[in-house]
């Protein structure tokens, strides 16, 4: 096994870098480049990093891991450097050419799963962990990087291999006297599990929301409010605000945390009738927005007659995943606009006000909890790789129900309930599948 570098900082003038190895050699390089010998594991000593040429480079302090107790089940060194970047190339490179190879994206966490120090599940909420954009996303991946996914998948595959264990004991031997078969309890388990399984198989539909944060557009006519709305949920003067039409012709993007959630919020152009030409190409971007948001802030100018332009945008407005926001209110609302907007959440405020800040704020996270309902009692990120192998899982045990409820308690039995069992150790990396390793530590970043 070769020893691996990286560095697993961000690339970037810092106060500190770090430099990560990891294989067999990382014991002898950390006494050749410090000029020391009986390194303790697990302690932290700052000394002279010395390059090939003995010229000193830095001053870093560095750690060094026994293969028993490292992250990534073999001997580690973890170098942490000044934060220079002409210092951390140079320290990859003395350690290039002192036999290191530079690692691969994830391959720190792929030797950590290949050793068994993390199964596929864990490996994956270390992923998870670094790129998740809200506070709950983060506590469900520190809590699947602990095994929470793991054991839940694992009391499935306990269950399953006992049932399997005497399904095939009546089978191959019959003459025993084997205890009678108690074909209503295992319905019962089965049922309870297949419900369980389709309740985690749901769970799918949060991972992209609760990872990578709502992606929610502002959308509405020229000066109906939208960069005003922008501004004042960021508390700064984000967007330009103006009383000229077509002030923002291409979308403005920036994160905004409402706990639990964490909205993406994408300020677009207003959508209205043009013949500028650099007017429609903002436009269509809008329309582009809309179709690929999860959520709508439809901005509203509530003061103003119900307008061509509003009724055309209605046709692209989904009810279920948009919040109408009826500015100017402060002006008074026309009396056709709560009719008009009959089947959607609405919010009746005036966006220039920031006192009205709690009240847009209480509304948003009202529609987020029934759009995005019971967010914040999500257990697991269940990602699409997870959900494939539960549905098939979940057909396997749907077709060894059917052989139950008629009878057919035979190896046909017996192999679904495998079948279930290999779709769950799929899951957990318990099968070596090349393939699904390189797909899954592609993605992650060098140096982890």
């Amino acid at each position: 096994m070769q020893t691996i570098v990286a560095l697993s900082t961000p690339l970037g003038v810092s106060g500190i870098g770090l430099v990560r190895l990891s294989g067999p050699n990382c014991y002898d390089l950390a006494c050749a480049i410090f000029k020391k010998q009986d390194i303790k594991p697990r302690y932290s000593y700052c000394g002279h990093y010395h390059m090939l040429s003995e010229d000193v480079l830095d001053d870093p302090l560095f750690t060094y891991f026994e293969p028993n107790a490292s992250y990534t089940g073999e001997r580690m060194l973890e170098i942490s450097c000044h934060g220079n970047p002409l210092i951390l190339q140079q320290v990859i490179r003395d350690c290039i050419a002192r036999g290191c190879r530079q690692a691969e994206p994830g391959e720190f966490t792929r030797r950590a799963f290949l050793n068994g120090k993390l199964d596929l599940c864990q490996a994956e909420a270390v992923e998870d962990l670094i790129h998740s954009q809200s506070l709950q996303a983060l506590r469900i991946a520190q809590k699947q990087l602990s095994g929470s996914l793991s054991q839940r998948l694992q009391t499935f595959i306990d269950a399953l291999t006992d049932q399997v264990a005497f399904v095939e004991a009546y089978l191959d031997f019959p003459e025993e006297d084997l205890p009678k078969e108690n074909r209503q309890q295992f319905k019962d388990k089965l049922s309870r599990m297949l419900q369980q399984i389709g309740q985690l198989i749901q769970l799918h539909q949060f991972y992209t929301p609760l990872h990578g944060g709502i992606r929610t557009a502002i959308v509405g006519a020229p000066n109906a409010g939208k960069s005003t709305l922008l501004n004042l949920l960021l508390g700064q003067m984000r967007a330009l605000v103006s009383d000229v039409p077509g002030t923002t012709r291409d979308f403005i993007t920036e994160w905004y945390a409402l706990d639990p959630y964490t909205l993406k919020l994408v300020d677009t152009a207003g959508i209205h009738e043009t013949r500028e030409a650099i007017e429609r190409m903002g436009i269509e971007k809008s329309y582009e927005q809309i179709t690929a948001a999860d959520c709508l802030l439809w901005v509203v100018d509530g003061s103003k007659s119900l307008e061509d332009a509003v009724k055309a945008l209605q046709a692209s407005m989904d009810p279920g995943r948009t919040l109408v926001i009826l500015n100017k209110a402060d002006l008074g609302l026309n009396s056709d606009m709560e009719a008009f907007f009959d089947g959607y959440t609405t919010c009746k405020v005036s966006l220039k006000e920031a006192d009205n800040l709690k009240i847009l704020q209480k509304t948003l996270l009202s529609f987020l909890n029934a759009r995005y309902q019971n967010f914040s009692q999500v257990e697991f990120m269940v990602h699409e790789r997870h959900a494939d192998a539960l549905k098939l899982a979940q057909q396997a045990l749907q077709k060894a129900q059917t052989l139950l409820q008629s009878g057919g308690y035979d190896d046909c039995l017996a192999s679904e309930l495998k079948e279930a069992i290999r779709a769950f150790e799929q899951i957990t990396g318990r099968i070596d599948y090349e393939r699904v390793l390189d797909k899954i530590f592609s993605t992650f970043c060098i140096g982890k």
